[in-house]
């Protein structure tokens, strides 16, 4: 489907209305194709990244940080991790850069926070840490007895971030893990960690190249809890804290599902439609051996053009731009002698024409050479043909009176010949029986 080549050339097997129908069609189908192109395009440009999730194997998993705050002064008592080395279980104080409490004046809150040191991981031998926590003042009534419990990754720890330097992916699990809990309670905190490869901004992405990301982490969580039994523990609280799993994480990855290299897939895909509509309403175009870097590249050009000049013996193919075929020079302005060699040499440039760009005939010579017998039917031919040009060529440079009286002759015997046998055949058929 060319449209510089319609415009150019029109077969003059055709009628002329039908070029002006293919030149229409064609307009339609590049019509479509550039809105296609304009609707791939807006596309990408508003295509958000969407989640790839895996699982991946790790050593060992942290654990999470806790921030709790109550409007009443409370601390925690004690805190120690559980070990376990050959079922022989085993416990060991947390250290006490770990735990930190402090009293904020500008909203008259109590926090108490827990971040673990970063050497601490859930593994094969660390499968639990408890802490204790005591309320020390009494709780006057009508006061909240609560204690708000905010949990985040000990990685990605965003408790004390202003409001303005919160991210979107900050701001979705600000509140994830956000609970509530009282005294007197006994709770087990459980949780997955979740790490999120972000994809950082970059005009590169809309092109499919593999972009940077900027990874986060957080954890998802669930809080179960029951009371303590003995009532005499009423400002006492627990917390059981384990991973779900201490070997496995998650790994969610931000990904494009549409870029500009995908778009030219589509592209592609719409260009083959249209080019098969063309073809099944107008038939195919005429084969182009040649593209863009024989015929426009500096050097490759004038390089083609050059070595088929020395290739082809003569160009296969009369002048295109010559509408005349019945009064082609070669029908009229050169002898029979010559006009048998020209069409000797036109044959075969091309049928190597043919063999270079257009027909793949390996296949036939393997075949040819498993068989002897057609090479030497081909070679008595070949010497068959010489030989009667050679016959043609001494006959051609007869004298032409000789020819004249040899054909007269000859048109008087066949003449003899036919008015005998016709005189015969009239004798014959006159012959009557009584």
């Amino acid at each position: 489907m060319n449209l510089t080549e319609l415009l150019n050339r029109q077969r003059r097997s055709e009628p002329t209305i039908l070029l002006g129908l293919k030149i229409f069609t064609m307009i339609m189908l590049i019509t479509c194709l550039t809105g296609y192109l304009v609707v791939v395009i807006i596309d990408v440009k508003q295509d958000a990244p969407i989640i790839k999730t895996s699982f991946i194997d790790v050593d060992g998993v942290p654990p999470p940080s806790l921030h709790f705050s109550a409007d009443y002064n409370f601390s925690i008592v004690s805190c120690f991790q559980s070990y376990s080395f050959d079922r022989v279980y085993s416990s060991l104080d947390c250290s006490p850069k770990d735990i930190n409490a402090y009293y904020n004046q500008r909203n008259s809150l109590y926090y108490v926070t827990y971040s673990p040191s970063p050497d601490v991981l859930f593994n094969s031998s660390l499968f639990g840490i408890s802490l204790t926590m005591t309320v020390n003042e009494e709780i006057q009534a009508g006061e909240p007895s609560n204690i708000n419990l905010f949990a985040y990754d000990s990685e990605y720890d965003i408790a004390n971030k202003k409001l303005n330097e919160l991210t979107v992916y900050d701001n979705s699990i600000v509140t994830l893990n956000r609970y509530s809990i009282l005294p007197a309670q006994s709770y087990d905190f459980s949780y997955s960690r979740i790490v999120r490869d972000i994809m950082v901004p970059n005009w590169m992405n809309d092109f499919g190249i593999p972009p940077n990301y900027d990874q986060k982490s957080n954890i998802e969580s669930t809080l179960l809890g029951a009371p303590i039994p003995d009532k005499s523990m009423s400002r006492i609280l627990s917390l059981s804290i384990q991973p779900k799993s201490n070997n496995v994480i998650q790994v969610d990855k931000e990904v494009r599902s549409k870029t500009y290299l995908s778009g030219l897939g589509l592209m592609g895909g719409a260009w083959g439609l249209t080019v098969a509509v063309y073809a099944f309403l107008f038939g195919a175009d005429t084969l182009r051996p040649w593209g863009a870097v024989q015929l426009y590249c500096c050097g490759f050009s004038r390089l083609t053009r050059k070595k088929l000049k020395t290739t082809l013996p003569t160009i296969p193919f009369f002048d295109t731009m010559d509408p005349n075929t019945k009064n082609h020079p070669s029908r009229n302005a050169l002898s029979l002698a010559e006009q048998y060699e020209l069409i000797l040499a036109r044959i075969d440039s091309l049928e190597l024409f043919l063999q270079e760009y257009v027909v793949d005939v390996r296949y036939l010579d393997g075949i040819r050479d498993r068989l002897p017998t057609t090479n030497i039917m081909n070679n008595l031919n070949n010497h068959g043909i010489k030989n009667l040009k050679e016959e043609f060529d001494s006959t051609s440079t007869t004298n032409s009176t000789i020819s004249t009286v040899s054909t007269v002759t000859q048109q008087q015997d066949f003449v003899s010949a036919n008015f005998t046998q016709n005189s015969t055949y009239n004798n014959f058929t006159t012959i009557k029986y009584d």
